[in-house]
């Protein structure tokens, strides 16, 4: 992108004599290699500073982490040495904090999103533009001018719960993804009744299927551990019992299986956590949270089971290690346990069974094992009677009842799920 100088030379009226070298001595290098950005920057200083100049960079979430952040230190450069320059850059929400960061006391930003008759204006357009023109007529153009504009803000505001899971939507740019995918989808159809069904499926989130694997591609593309906590928060995401908290997901992704002591200095920060998932997460700050993007998403998902591998089965292994830890451990099994420092505990201990009863792995069934040797009370024990609506005075009257009959139920996980 840096490198597209073409543009900005065509449009001076007098090119530097600088500029000019080092355009020359780049054409003349090894049969006229690409500048580097070293050279890029200098050229670019050259023209931005004896001139007003206007830089444009749509879409920088799509750039890959490492690369994004060469352009914004790039750009913090020109903006430091060129005080004529302004920039405008569009993204979704999850790099704004990345933007902050590096062009800090430097930049406004603004919401954005499509009116109603944005996406109308935008449907009129493709419509003109429609290859097959036998397989459209009036009655067809008009229902669709009605329908993908309502059904589309119906997605946002009437799919907010769905399979016990919460969704929220960002303003701007996957609502108008949603219009562009249909309206594409739609037009792909080579008569009337293909055009008219495609159209009454248009809420189905198969239609989205290259728009989210190009985004699950990135996610995986990225370097060190940040492919694995995005995937693996999806995972969780999307495969939780109930919608998590924040801090919740964040110490979930810092268990380590093998290890004996819980490090917190493991757990990821939130705003990590968004980058890492490329936009395909975001955190309702009045619950805290955190959800995927819409519920289409979940639907992709669902029709791509390949994506994650043992589910349920790692899930499980990583709710039982965190109980089987000497952090969660060493918690007193009272009434009012202080959980401030454990935010994965109350999930961890209601949720591992129904986890491990939908699969479940031999590692899980020896963590079980383990857990169920704190006959004496594990917190969990408590947390799992409470939320089950159980009578509390049996731990007390009755000590290591409950773990004997769940330790000898447990003998029969051989031959039979949980």
């Amino acid at each position: 992108m840096l490198g597209s100088l073409e543009q900005m030379v065509s449009r001076t009226e007098r090119i530097p004599e600088e500029v000019w070298r080092a355009l020359q001595e780049q054409k003349e290098a090894i049969s006229g290699r690409r500048p580097s950005l070293i050279d890029i920057m200098k050229i670019l200083q050259l023209i931005t500073s004896s001139q007003r100049t206007f830089m444009c960079i749509d879409a920088l979430d799509e750039c890959t982490g490492v690369q994004r952040v060469r352009i914004l230190d790039s750009l913090k450069q020109i903006l430091e040495r060129s005080p004529g320059t302004r920039v405008f850059v569009t993204g979704r929400p999850y790099i704004r904090a990345e933007i902050e960061k590096h062009l800090a006391g430097r930049m406004k930003s603004v919401s954005v999103g499509p009116t109603k008759g944005d996406i109308i204006t935008y449907l009129r357009a493709r419509l003109g533009e429609d290859e097959t023109p036998d397989a459209m007529d009036e009655n067809l153009e008009a229902v669709i001018l009605v329908e993908i504009p309502e059904n589309i803000s119906e997605m946002w505001v009437g799919h907010v719960i769905k399979n016990s899971i919460s969704y929220c939507w960002l303003i701007g740019t996957f609502r108008f993804l949603l219009v562009s995918l249909n309206i594409d989808a739609i037009l792909q159809e080579s008569t009337i009744y293909r055009r008219r069904e495609r159209l009454s499926r248009m809420t189905d989130g198969l239609s989205l299927g290259d728009a989210y694997g190009a985004t699950i591609e990135r996610i995986r593309a990225q370097g060190g551990d940040k492919s694995r906590l995005g995937m693996e928060a999806l995972m969780w995401i999307s495969h939780a019992q109930r919608p998590l908290k924040a801090n919740e997901l964040c110490h979930a992704l810092a268990v380590e299986l093998d290890a004996r002591s819980y490090n917190v200095a493991n757990v990821p920060s939130m705003s990590t956590l968004l980058s890492c998932s490329q936009g395909l997460i975001t955190v309702d700050k009045e619950e805290s949270t955190v959800r995927l993007i819409h519920f289409t998403l979940q639907e992709y998902f669902s029709a791509h089971p390949d994506l994650f591998s043992r589910t349920h089965s790692a899930i499980a292994e990583v709710c039982l290690a965190y109980l089987n830890s000497e952090h969660v451990k060493a918690i007193s099994a009272n009434r009012s346990p202080n959980t401030c420092d454990t935010p994965f505990l109350e999930y961890s201990s209601v949720y591992w069974g129904v986890h491990a009863k939908r699969e479940l792995s031999h590692y899980a069934r020896s963590l079980a094992l383990e857990l169920f040797q704190e006959d004496d009370g594990h917190i969990s024990t408590q947390l799992l009677l409470e939320q089950e609506g159980w009578i509390l005075w049996v731990l007390e009257s009755i000590p290591g009842l409950v773990g004997y009959i769940v330790h000898r139920s447990l003998e029969f996980m051989g031959s039979s799920p949980l």
